[in-house]
């Protein structure tokens, strides 16, 4: 062989084998890797265990991860149940920190025992505990004393996750802590009496559409995705079963519920079934008139709709007021005056620099504010909020992430489609961004 020619084909060699390395290093099956945060007991996992995550169905509300002593296997977990990260090694910092209490949970010993938003009894509830509701133990802090009478109580401020994905602060006085490998945790207490509980948990229980329990342990309530008549019902005395969500209603006549498998059920004479995953989680599927099968998933709260809407209005509400005290009147001298009225109401004037690259011309002078988007972690640590501006005059909506502070209020233009399912994923590449400055109140002129 030419000896000028061997070192080409030996290079070519070695970029095809390059080539192909990277190749297969970018076709990965893996999404990444997440660290169990409640142990899988039917699979042998515990929290803190590092996992394989494969695929993320924000739809079904699950992860596809991987199981088995390979982590050959897949299965579905719900995705509170997993935090996921881009690398392995991320994944293990992550679950060093759970090492100390990855196998302690705790039974709770009063019905009605709240959960809040910081370890002190004032605090806002973020979920209500049933008797003998089972939470796992994320870490111990120090909080304000419990007082009852004229006496602290015993016990100490424990950072808890709810089997929903909640995560608060409990006082330890009403829970009875134990280790996962001495104490099996029993999640629902049923006599033996030969009767299917799940069975009862399908027919008895309120089941509502499984988002809203994302969005609960999201902190991030869309409102316009919360109806009171959403959810399943399974017809056992009328024989008619429905599933009701945004999309509509699709009812199903039967002629009995009848046991398939363990946990699962088909209601006689339909393609309709139903399995119970925990006591608090369900899946239906059935079979459309196109013949493609439909799956949907539903869950247990402890909050109503009607208490998920009016705790969310609550929460805007105070933000609203919030900016109304640091204003109410903003100016920029650019942008014009923004002023934020009672009722969630503003007037802008003088944005005429806006038009219509970011304010669409013939949008008038006024509207309603809206907080109807969230911030992504990512940028929850560096604005406020999204603010939306729909003006009257056309029913436009603007959308801005924005900061308020005592010196005044900073808008930055968000563009549609950097939001997705109401959440700012994103900034967009070359915004606007616009500073406003209280105005000073009116000085009293009268004697």
């Amino acid at each position: 062989m030419n000896a000028y020619v061997r070192p080409v084909i030996t290079a070519l060699v070695r970029f095809a084998l390059l080539s192909a390395v990277l190749f297969f290093s970018a076709c990965s099956p893996y999404i990444g890797y997440g660290v169990v945060t409640w142990s899988i007991q039917d699979h042998n996992l515990h929290a803190g265990d590092v996992v394989p995550v494969y695929i993320q169905s924000n739809i079904g509300g699950v992860y596809v991860i991987g199981t088995g002593p390979e982590r050959e296997n897949r299965i579905e977990v719900p995705l509170w149940q997993i935090d996921l990260h881009k690398s392995r090694s991320r994944a293990r910092k992550a679950a060093a920190k759970l090492e100390e209490y990855r196998y302690t949970y705790a039974s709770v010993k009063i019905d009605g025992l709240p959960v809040r938003a910081r370890p002190e009894n004032t605090a806002r509830q973020v979920y209500r505990l049933r008797q003998g509701e089972i939470i796992r133990i994320l870490d111990k802090g120090e909080g304000a004393p419990v007082i009852a009478g004229n006496a602290p109580l015993e016990g100490d401020w424990f950072e808890v996750l709810t089997n929903d994905g909640t995560t608060g602060w409990c006082f330890s006085y009403n829970l009875t802590l134990y280790d996962e490998r001495d104490e099996a945790p029993v999640e629902e207490l049923v006599e033996d009496d030969g009767a299917d509980p799940y069975r009862g948990y399908l027919v008895n229980q309120i089941w509502y559409p499984d988002h809203y329990r994302v969005m609960l342990a999201e902190n991030r309530v869309d409102i316009d995705r919360v109806h009171p008549l959403w959810g399943f019902f399974p017809g056992e005395e009328s024989l008619v079963a429905r599933i009701a969500t945004a999309g509509g209603v699709v009812t199903f006549e039967h002629t009995g519920i009848m046991k398939t498998g363990d946990r699962m059920y088909r209601f006689e004479g339909t393609s309709l079934t139903a399995e119970v995953r925990r006591r608090d989680a369900l899946v239906v599927q059935y079979t459309d008139d196109r013949g493609m099968p439909q799956v949907f998933y539903f869950a247990t709260l402890n909050k109503t709709p009607e208490d998920i809407i009016k705790d969310e209005q609550d929460r805007r509400q105070e933000i609203f007021d919030s900016i109304r005290e640091t204003g109410p009147v903003f100016s920029s001298g650019s942008y014009g005056v923004l002023q934020f009225l009672e009722g969630n109401r503003f007037l802008w004037s003088g944005y005429q620099l806006l038009t219509p690259s970011v304010i669409p011309a013939g949008a008038g002078g006024g509207g309603v504010a809206e907080l109807r988007c969230f911030l992504s972690e990512s940028l929850a640590s560096r604005y406020t909020g999204v603010l939306t501006f729909r003006f009257e005059a056309t029913g436009t909506r603007v959308n801005f992430l924005y900061e308020l502070t005592s010196d005044g209020l900073k808008l930055e233009q968000v563009d549609n489609g950097n939001i997705k399912d109401a959440v700012v994923v994103s900034r967009d590449l070359n915004p606007t961004v616009l500073f406003f400055t209280p105005e000073e109140p009116e000085a009293d002129g009268g004697q």
